[in-house]
């Protein structure tokens, strides 16, 4: 038997949006921010995005906006900062805070915008700071709900100082990471983290479970499960410290028992005397060590990561004979579909110097994406309701074709091949190309959804290279149809 059920991988990046460095936090009333001794600069922000393009995955990244205030507001809502009525930006605003944010906007493809915090911590008077934002983990109760709606509510307005907001067609931040693991998990009561983060359209989120055990989490390590309609999920720090600069995880991929690693952006940056092209390329590293593992992959996105960890947890994959894989998807809880549709289910089947997977459907029908990694193949299935599946794949030595071939970090829902059309179902995140494998040049390729513009396609040998863009930050659902003669 060959057929491979992986674990998902990712990383969540805290602390994106803060512009001074220094950290405020030890023994002090400030927010603690990076624990760097410099101010941010773009490229900072280029190294993340150079680091996803690298690993072909679409990083999280979980901002902090209160420095990203450039109308002065947040002395009207006292509990978002240290200065509280006094707040004052001005030494911060600067066209800096404006080509952060539209670098961010265009690199949406591998960066996504996650929700973090407006000033990491929690002032309830003056003089007084209590961790974190969104609980209150010192005293362990929550904040009033009152106050975390205003907390949101100021992170939109901040949003919105520059176009990112639903009068310009962006969505809400769909990830959430609490800031010092203060998270409100409550999925049984009227009032959670979920319960006002879902009204606002999150739907992600990740945590250490372990630093909040009066609210009773899911125990085990790579728990998880939903709080009113946001899939949580654990995550552990393995060695990198939040404050520690081009830090890696120290703890051996085969030991750590959670999908997610928490990672802070100062992991990611190079110290004075470093080189961040060096440290860049051993993040690389640590991806292509991932793929490389028989029982991890890559997951391409947020979306992606819970879905998979959703059929990792529910899901029964056997193949009973080689080649004929029976998946058992009745047991997914019906809430799964209520507000949320998991996306692909990946499977990996080794693979031989030279050889491919050259034929791949499910219940007749071809499997919408596929790549190969380090020796694998990695099929990425469609959207799978409560039923069970039948997937048949061939190895040989002629590559799979009429499929997307998965260089791209979108997720693809569905690819359907007729005569005269071929139906591509996806979420399309920022501006990048789809690679359909196809010798079949189209007459034309169209998109159903006006805010998914196609910028240009091209065939390149057996490749349909189409180049698409989304408006959304946090991605536009729609089809792309590839018309023949």
């Amino acid at each position: 038997m060959q057929i491979i059920f992986p674990r998902p991988f990712a990383i969540a990046i805290d602390d994106l949006g803060w512009i001074n460095g220094q950290n405020d936090g030890e023994g002090g009333y400030g927010p603690y921010r990076l624990g760097m001794d410099r101010n941010i600069t773009l490229k900072d922000y280029e190294a993340v995005v150079d680091l996803a393009k690298e690993a072909g995955v679409r990083l999280q990244g979980l901002f902090i906006l209160s420095e990203m205030d450039r109308e002065n507001f947040l002395g009207a809502y006292p509990t978002t900062t240290h200065m509280r009525e006094k707040w004052n930006n001005d030494a911060l605003i600067s066209d800096l805070q404006l080509d952060i944010m539209e670098f961010v906007k265009k690199g949406a493809a591998h960066l996504e915008f996650g929700l973090h915090g407006v000033g990491h911590e929690f002032w309830p008077e003056a003089g007084k700071r209590r961790r974190a934002e969104w609980y209150n983990t010192v005293d362990h109760h929550p904040w009033p709900e009152e106050e975390i709606r205003i907390h949101v509510e100021c992170y939109i307005r901040i949003l919105k100082q520059y176009g990112l907001s639903q009068d310009n067609g962006h969505s809400f931040p769909e990830s959430f990471v609490p800031c010092a693991y203060s998270y409100h998990w409550d999925p049984e009561g009227p009032y959670s983290s979920g319960s006002i983060l879902s009204d606002y359209g999150v739907r992600y989120a990740n945590t250490d479970f372990t630093q909040i055990p009066e609210c009773n989490p899911p125990a085990e390590p790579n728990g998880g499960g939903f709080d009113h309609r946001v899939h949580v999920m654990n995550r552990y720090n393995y060695g990198n410290l939040w404050y520690e600069m081009g830090k890696l995880p120290t703890t051996p991929l085969e030991a750590q028992p959670t999908d997610y690693i928490e990672t802070h952006w100062p992991n990611l940056l190079a110290a004075e005397g470093q080189s961040q092209k060096d440290i860049t390329e051993r993040w690389a590293d640590y991806y292509q060590a991932v793929q490389a593992t028989r029982d991890r992959y890559c997951a391409k996105n947020t979306a992606q990561m819970h879905s998979q960890w959703l059929y990792n947890t529910y899901t029964k994959v056997t193949e009973t004979s080689t080649g004929v894989v029976q998946i058992d998807n009745t047991q997914m809880p019906d809430h799964v579909y209520r507000g949320y549709f998991p996306a692909n289910m990946v499977l990996k089947v080794p693979l031989k110097p030279g050889e491919h997977v050259s034929a791949a459907t499910i219940d007749g029908a071809p499997i919408p994406a596929y790549i190969e990694h380090e020796g694998y193949g990695h099929l990425y299935l469609p959207q799978l309701l409560q039923k069970t599946y039948e997937l048949r794949y061939e190895t040989g030595t002629t590559p799979l074709q009429n499929v997307i071939w998965h260089e791209d970090t979108c997720t693809i829902f569905e690819l359907t091949v007729r005569e005269a059309l071929t139906k591509i179902d996806l979420c399309l995140y920022g501006t990048q190309e789809l690679k359909l494998r196809s010798t079949r040049e189209p007459e034309q390729v169209e998109s159903n959804n006006p805010a998914i513009s196609i910028l240009r396609w091209e065939m390149q040998g057996n490749m349909l290279v189409i180049k698409a863009k989304a408006h959304d930050i946090q991605g536009e659902i729609g089809a792309i149809m590839v018309e023949y003669r």
